[in-house]
């Protein structure tokens, strides 16, 4: 599965299952992830592809922009409002 910077994701595995993310940056099967809340644009969480989920959703640049902006989105995306391409 290729991830893109933007996308979201779904954690399947560990103490955050279940939780969305964007993923930030792709380091081979490592990918950078960060939520705005818990895991901060400046403290991304490593995951390995193998335990996220993609959906179809891509993030616009300017909600990766800081982390309220990141958490508007991923909130936006589970109450499905704006800011977010589905």
């Amino acid at each position: 599965m290729q991830f893109v910077k933007g996308q979201l994701v779904r954690s399947l595995a560990g103490r955050d299952k279940g939780h969305t993310f964007a993923v930030l940056a792709v380091e081979g099967q490592i990918l950078l992830l960060a939520d705005g809340a818990r895991r901060t644009l400046a403290n991304p969480k490593r995951k390995k592809e193998r335990h996220v989920a993609p959906t179809a959703t891509v993030l616009q640049g300017e909600c990766l922009a800081g982390d309220n902006q990141l958490k508007a989105a991923i909130e936006a995306f589970e109450g499905r409002a704006a800011c977010v391409n589905a």
